[in-house]
């Protein structure tokens, strides 16, 4: 693992526990045994340090959205592999996905506007997919981008409650993530009236 690479994990795990506002570049280099010194050659600031930890998180829940598309071109497939592939990328890396949402709006360095698409790219994913389903008449939708934005707010809901430990313990976690997706799939069908 190189330098940089410890760097970030150290960074991660800095930051779940401590929060931004408590972490420094001198409180990194003392848990890596390093100088401060040598951080500085990979990361600026600390601003950037946190700005290159949000975007590997991102791209690597990105990375795993499309990689859940499944074969074919039912977007009704796709949409409920797009949310389970989100719910999995959220459980199986909880630092990461923590580092995507936790840092405070006040606390978050300005953040380059050419990053902005990186970041729009989780939402145009489901988006394009929601677009294909409300052109096959198989989702109601009136704006897709604002569809896409809900489901990840949603999502983000399901995923918050297992990460945070606040499932009722009646019910298995498994069983709340299934029931809880075909809730939002079924959500966003066309409802078909008996004839």
């Amino acid at each position: 693992m190189s330098l940089r690479e410890e760097i970030l994990d150290v960074s991660k795990e800095l930051l779940i526990k401590n929060g931004f506002g408590n972490i420094s570049m001198r409180k990194i280099a003392k848990r890596l045994d390093v100088t401060a010194t040598s951080i500085y050659l990979y990361f600026k600031n600390k601003d950037e340090l946190l700005l290159s930890l949000i975007e590997e998180s991102i791209n690597n829940l990105n990375r795993s959205l499309k990689n859940s598309l499944v074969d074919g071109d039912d977007p009704v497939e796709q949409f409920e592999s797009i949310i389970n592939a989100y719910i999995g990328y959220a459980l199986n890396h909880p630092q990461e996905y923590e580092i995507i949402y936790m840092v405070r709006a006040e606390e978050m360095p300005k953040y380059p506007k050419e990053k902005f698409e990186q970041i729009r790219d989780t939402y145009e994913i489901l988006e394009k997919v929601i677009r294909e389903g409300k052109d096959k008449e198989l989702f109601e939708v009136d704006n897709p981008l604002i569809s896409a934005y809900s489901i990840w707010a949603q999502t983000h809901g399901i995923v918050s409650v297992v990460l945070n430990k606040r499932l009722d313990t009646r019910i298995p976690t498994q069983q709340f993530i299934n029931q809880a997706v075909e809730h939002l799939v079924q959500g966003f069908l066309v409802q078909k009236t008996p004839a």
